[in-house]
C-alpha cells in the first residue's frame, strides 16, 4: 500500500512538473483516475441520449440502415478523429487543451478561434442534452408519479399560467441546478458519478437487448430488413434538390443515407472532455490520450449493441409513425426532428411495463451526460478565462479555495446555456433547439479540426512531447479525420426541408465571431503565454494549501 501511494504521488508530482512547463499552476484538485478519465467522456458521448433522441432522425433519412451501417461507418472515421486527438493530448496535457494546441502549433490567433468554436459548441451542446434530459425526465418519471396525486404536469405545461416557461424549461432548471451544485462540491463526486455512469449506461443496454430477444418474442413487427437503405419520410424529408425521397426515385435515396449519417455523428461529440480534464488527472499524458480515443471505441460497440437490438424489433410501422405526417406541415412529425416516439413505442410495445422502466433508465442516463458535459465546458471556459480569452475572464478563472473546482466557471456554463434554450425556446420552440444543436456540433467539430490539421501544417514540434504515438500513420489519419470533418460540415450545414435555417443561423454566428475578433481580440488578446515562472507557480499553489488548511481548522 505505501509504494503503491508513494508511486501515485511520483507520478502526481511529475504531472504538475509538466504542467508547470506549460505555465500553469496545478489550482485544481489532481485526483482523477485514468478509468474516471475515460468515463467522463464515455459519459458526454452518451449512446443512450444522442443515439436515442436521433434514433428517429436515422430512421426517417435512411431507414434501419442509418444504424446498422451507418453508424459502424461514422464510428470508423470518428474513431480516426479521436485519435489524432488523443495524439496532440498526450504532449499538451492542459485544461481547455483544443484552444492550446493550435496556440502553441501555430499562434493565438488559431488558438482564440478553436477556443471560440470549442466554447460555442460546449454551451449549446449542454442546451441540447439538459432540454433533451428534461423532456425524457418527465415523460418516464415526473408526470406518471405527479398524475397519481392528479396532478397534471409534463413537457408543455405553462408554468404559472406563462407562455415562456414550460414544463421542460422547468423541469431543465432544476436539473441543471442540481448538476451546479454537484460539479462545485468537487471532481470527487463528479468522477464517482461518472464512474458509476459508465456502469449505469452499459447495463441499460444490456437489459434492453437482452429483454427484446427474450420477451418481445411473438409479437408482429416491421417487415423491413434491419439493413434496409431507404428513407421512411417519403414526404417531408425532401433531399437538397427538392425532390420526394420515396423509394421509387433511386437517385435520391443514397442523399438520403448521408443525411442519415448525422444520427451517429452527433452522437459523437464531447470526447474532447478527456483533455479538458487533464489538470485533474493523474498520469494525464497517458490517461486522457487513452480518455479520447477509448470512450469513442466502447460508444461504438455499446451503442451498435443498442442499435441493432432496436432496428430489429420495431413495431409495425403504422404503430411507430403517426399518420398525420403524411399530411401535416413539416415540423409537426415528432420523429423528423428527433422526438421520443419511435424509442418510447418500440420498449412499450415490445416490454409493456418494464419499457416504461427503461425509458425511465435512459432519462438517468441523459442527465449524468448533462452532468458530465457542465464538468467539461466548465474545464473549458476557466482555461480560455485564464488566458483572458473571454468578457468577464478575471471573475470567471478564480477557483474555488474549498472545493479546487472552477465554480464561477461552472456558474457561467449553467447560465449562458439556459439562457440560450430560453432564447431558442422563445424564438422558435423546438425547430430553433434543433438548429442549436446542430451548430453545436459543427463548432465543435470544427475544433476539433483545427488542431488536427494544424498537427499536419503546423509547427512539429509538439511530436517530441507525445507519449501516445499513431508512428507513421499519423499524418494519414489525421488528413482523412480533416476530409471527413469537412463532409460532415457539409451535410450539418445544408439546408433541407425540415431544417432549412441552420446554415443561415451559422453564417450569423461566424459573422459576430468575425466582428469581434477584428475589434477586440485581434490586438487584445494575447494567447497562452508563460509570463510566471516556477517560483512564482509554486507560490500560487501553496496559496490553496494554505487556504485548505485554514478551512480544515475552521
Amino acid at each position: 500500500m505505501t509504494q503503491q501511494k508513494a508511486s501515485r504521488e511520483e507520478q502526481i508530482q511529475r504531472d504538475i512538473h509538466d504542467l508547470h512547463g506549460l505555465g500553469y499552476a496545478q489550482e485544481l484538485f489532481r485526483t482523477m483516475g485514468g478509468f474516471s478519465n475515460f468515463a467522463i467522456s464515455f459519459t458526454i458521448i452518451s449512446i443512450l441520449t444522442g443515439a436515442v433522441i436521433l434514433f428517429d432522425y436515422g430512421l426517417a433519412w435512411g431507414g434501419p440502415a442509418a444504424a446498422t451501417i451507418g453508424w459502424p461507418l461514422v464510428s470508423i472515421f470518428t474513431l480516426m478523429i479521436a485519435a489524432s486527438m488523443a495524439e496532440i493530448a498526450s504532449a499538451y496535457p492542459t485544461a481547455g487543451g483544443l484552444y492550446y494546441w493550435s496556440s502553441r502549433m501555430k499562434n493565438k490567433d488559431w488558438g482564440w478561434w478553436t477556443a471560440w468554436f470549442n466554447l460555442a459548441g460546449q454551451i449549446a451542446i449542454v442546451a441540447g442534452i439538459d432540454f433533451a434530459a428534461a423532456a425524457f425526465v418527465n415523460s418516464s418519471i415526473v408526470t406518471p408519479i405527479l398524475s397519481n396525486f392528479g396532478i397534471a404536469y409534463g413537457n408543455g405545461s405553462a408554468i404559472l399560467g406563462s407562455s415562456l416557461m414550460s414544463g421542460q424549461l422547468l423541469t431543465m432548471a432544476v436539473l441543471m441546478a442540481i448538476q451546479l451544485v454537484l460539479n462545485v462540491a468537487g471532481i470527487r463526486i463528479v468522477a464517482l458519478l461518472n464512474d458509476a455512469s459508465v456502469w449505469w449506461h452499459i447495463g441499460t443496454v444490456v437489459v434492453i437487448v437482452l429483454a427484446l430477444f427474450l420477451i418481445s418474442s411473438g409479437k408482429a413487427h416491421s417487415s423491413l430488413s434491419p439493413f434496409a437503405i431507404g428513407p421512411l419520410d417519403t414526404v417531408f424529408a425532401a433531399s437538397p434538390l427538392g425532390v420526394n425521397l420515396g423509394p421509387a426515385i433511386g437517385y435520391a435515396v443514397p442523399i438520403a443515407f448521408l443525411f442519415s449519417l448525422l444520427q451517429a455523428q452527433w452522437t459523437y461529440t464531447g470526447y474532447d472532455a478527456s483533455a479538458h480534464v487533464a489538470e485533474e488527472t493523474v498520469g494525464a499524458r497517458l490517461s486522457s490520450a487513452w480518455g479520447v480515443f477509448i470512450s469513442v471505441a466502447v460508444s461504438a460497440v455499446v451503442g451498435y449493441i443498442v442499435l441493432f437490438g432496436l432496428v430489429t424489433h420495431l413495431p409495425p410501422l403504422d404503430q411507430v409513425f403517426n399518420p398525420s405526417c403524411n399530411t401535416a406541415p413539416v415540423g409537426l412529425c415528432s420523429y423528423y426532428y428527433g422526438g421520443n416516439p419511435v424509442i418510447f413505442t418500440t420498449l412499450s410495445y415490445n416490454l409493456g411495463t418494464l419499457g416504461d422502466w427503461l425509458g425511465a433508465a435512459i432519462a438517468v442516463a441523459m442527465s449524468l451526460c448533462g452532468l458530465a458535459s457542465i464538468a467539461a465546458a466548465g474545464r473549458m471556459l476557466f482555461a480560455f478565462s485564464r488566458d483572458h480569452g473571454v468578457p468577464g475572464s478575471p471573475w470567471l478563472r478564480k477557483v474555488s479555495h474549498r472545493f479546487r473546482t472552477p465554480a464561477n466557471a461552472l456558474i457561467g456554463i449553467v447560465v449562458f446555456s439556459y439562457v440560450l434554450t430560453n432564447a431558442a425556446f422563445i424564438a422558435g420552440g423546438g425547430t430553433a433547439i434543433v438548429i442549436v444543436t446542430a451548430i453545436s456540433t459543427i463548432a465543435l467539430y470544427w475544433a476539433y479540426g483545427v488542431p488536427i490539421f494544424l498537427g499536419i501544417f503546423g509547427k512539429q514540434e509538439w511530436r517530441d512531447h507525445a507519449v501516445w504515438k499513431l508512428g507513421r500513420f499519423s499524418r494519414p489519419i489525421a488528413a482523412i479525420a480533416c476530409l471527413w470533418i469537412v463532409l460532415i460540415s457539409v451535410l450539418f450545414l445544408w439546408p433541407t426541408s425540415g431544417n432549412p435555417w441552420t446554415l443561415m443561423a451559422y453564417l450569423v454566428f461566424l459573422g459576430a465571431l468575425l466582428v469581434y475578433y477584428f475589434a477586440w481580440a485581434r490586438r487584445r488578446f494575447k494567447g497562452p503565454i508563460v509570463e510566471v515562472g516556477e517560483v512564482e507557480l509554486t507560490e500560487i499553489e501553496r496559496e490553496f494549501e494554505h487556504a485548505a488548511e485554514e478551512l480544515a481548522g475552521a
